[in-house]
């Protein structure tokens, strides 16, 4: 399992208006003036994450990830050092892992494909798919670019969103179908409080309604944006848990961000190149999912 987990590891809206006055929201720490009190419609949270998003088209960070499992030996718990970063929205993303300084998985997309590779698998490997196509047989069965992006609520939401009913916390579930299914993925939402902010929770669910991955977001940290004032600077979630389905004894992912932003070193064009990639990585074994037939 620890190969799947460590390709997986690898495998993100200011308002301009001085409060005059505020109140208590529900849910810790979230404060909300007169005019934020007013009950908004779906695409106020829609506009605001288009927003949100448009300053998040270069991206990148350092951090940790932790993951916890248990099974059939007992509860288990592994910790790397990771590096995450994106150029044009998404379209071209590096996500690398290294435990004690040795690479243990090193994934990316580009706007045509995916790839993971794997070098410490025996043999070493590199498998590679089509944008829109899921990996098998990782640890999460649909992992790619576009469910890590979303899962961090670093994509655009469709005009065709719909709100939910306020729930008992005072958040929203903002919910949309997909225009194209991914594997079994059709359906995402996100668990928000007031427009502009920072999804509480995002899932990923199928045709069934039934919860493929979730995330927990929070501690939200601005990301430094270069030519934005720091009060324009987007906010990405500093703490994300990451799990499968609902289960509370399925394996969770946290992720631990690390002074996100737009540091040109950490968006090196080779970062996102795989032809270079291979040449530092030499895989022995290649499979390229694209060749072969999919569930």
């Amino acid at each position: 399992m620890r190969n799947g987990i460590a390709a997986w590891l690898v495998a993100a809206v200011v308002s301009a208006c001085a409060p005059t006055a505020v109140e208590t929201h529900p849910i810790p720490g979230v404060v909300l003036n007169p005019a934020q009190s007013l009950q908004p419609n779906a695409d106020a949270f829609v506009q605001a994450q288009r927003r949100r998003i448009q300053t998040l088209e270069l991206f990148a960070s350092r951090g940790s990830g932790e993951l916890r499992w248990t099974d059939e030996q007992g509860s288990h718990f592994e910790q790397a050092q990771v590096e995450l970063a994106w150029r044009d929205g998404g379209q071209r993303m590096a996500l690398r892992a290294d435990k004690l300084g040795e690479r243990i998985a090193w994934a990316g997309a580009d706007p045509q494909q995916w790839w993971i590779f794997e070098p410490k698998a025996q043999p070493s490997r590199l498998t590679t798919g089509p944008r829109g196509v899921p990996a098998r047989n990782s640890a999460l069965p649909f992992a790619g670019p576009e469910s890590i992006m979303e899962l961090l609520a670093a994509r655009e939401w469709p005009v065709r969103a719909t709100l939910g009913e306020q729930l008992p916390d005072g958040s929203r579930w903002v919910e949309w179908t997909l225009s194209q299914p991914i594997g079994a993925w059709t359906i995402s939402r996100a668990r928000m409080v007031q427009p502009g902010d920072l999804p509480v929770a995002v899932e990923l669910l199928d045709a069934q309604r039934q919860v493929l991955a979730s995330s927990e977001l929070s501690r939200p940290i601005p990301v430094e944006v270069q030519g934005l004032p720091p009060g324009a600077w987007p906010n990405m979630a500093g703490t994300t848990r990451l799990r499968r389905g609902l289960d509370d004894k399925a394996a969770t992912w946290d992720i631990f961000l690390d002074a996100p932003g737009t540091n040109p070193e950490r968006l090196r064009e080779r970062l996102f190149d795989l032809a270079v990639l291979k040449q530092v990585m030499r895989p022995e074994v290649v499979r390229d999912l694209g060749s072969q037939s999919h569930e």
